[in-house]
């Protein structure tokens, strides 16, 4: 499988494991984006990460020294809070962190962090506890519809070392309530791009997806039908593969 350059007018990159890992700049990072800007595509930075508010995102970025725009900065989070705010969804229980509940209040969604609320929003929160997991149980079992940031399994965090993801937090609701989750907001789903599509024009077909996670970065870019590269040691048959970051301008030399 080939890609050039003339092939997209977007790149859509995932964060963890891919710009960074935690706090550490992945050697190649600010290089492989200049190259993309340089040659006149735009660029996004996409992560299923929702405990951060998008503006928390972007500062990280800037301040890790990576070439970023706020508008360039898309997370779960802020998707999900669009979605609810644009289907007039309200009475929202956030079983996430606090910023994510900040990001809801700041997009003017209504948010009720009791048992009794009719909506349902699961999130990523290394921090919670097992209060916070009864409450979200409690409010699975009769709400109208639960939603989920996303279901990822692992994420490479500080160190490239393997993290729990998000699936860690939606998986035991699901299972204690005995209800699936209705609406998945992040990768593999395809609402970070459809989200693109709509805000800014970007055609999935234009856009290149870049991301170190086959089942989360490389299965969006499918089902949106964007093409994709994958940064792992492992190798797929459906995409191209490279092991680091570094080596991605070395595809259109």
């Amino acid at each position: 499988m080939n890609i050039k350059l003339s092939d997209f007018d977007a790149i859509l990159f995932d964060l963890d494991g891919t710009i960074y890992w935690g706090t550490e700049l992945i050697p190649g990072a600010n290089d492989t984006i200049a190259f993309f800007r340089n040659n006149g595509k735009k660029v996004f930075f996409t992560t299923n990460n929702s405990t951060k508010r998008r503006e928390q995102i972007y500062e990280k970025l800037n301040k890790m020294g990576v070439d970023a725009q706020y508008d360039e900065v898309l997370t779960s989070g802020y998707v999900a809070a669009d979605y609810a705010k644009r289907n007039n969804m309200k009475d929202i229980h956030i079983f996430g962190s606090a910023d994510l509940i900040h990001e809801f209040k700041d997009m003017g969604v209504d948010v009720n962090q009791e048992e009794d609320a009719e909506n349902l929003l699961i999130g990523y929160d290394p921090g919670m506890t097992y209060e916070d997991l009864v409450k979200a149980v409690r409010v699975a079992m009769n709400c109208k519809t639960i939603m989920a940031c996303n279901r990822e399994k692992i994420f490479a965090g500080q160190g490239a070392k393997p993290f729990p993801g998000c699936g860690a937090m939606t998986a035991p609701v699901e299972w204690c309530s005995g209800r699936t989750a209705d609406i998945i907001i992040g990768k593999p789903n395809t609402m970070l791009v459809d989200f693109l599509k709509s805000a800014y024009g970007i055609e999935p077909s234009r856009a290149l997806v870049i991301g170190d996670t086959y089942e989360s970065d490389v299965a969006m870019a499918k089902n949106a039908g964007c093409l994709s590269i994958c940064i792992s040691p492992n190798e797929y048959d459906d995409t191209v593969n490279v092991r680091a970051i570094k080596d991605i301008p070395g595809l259109f030399a």
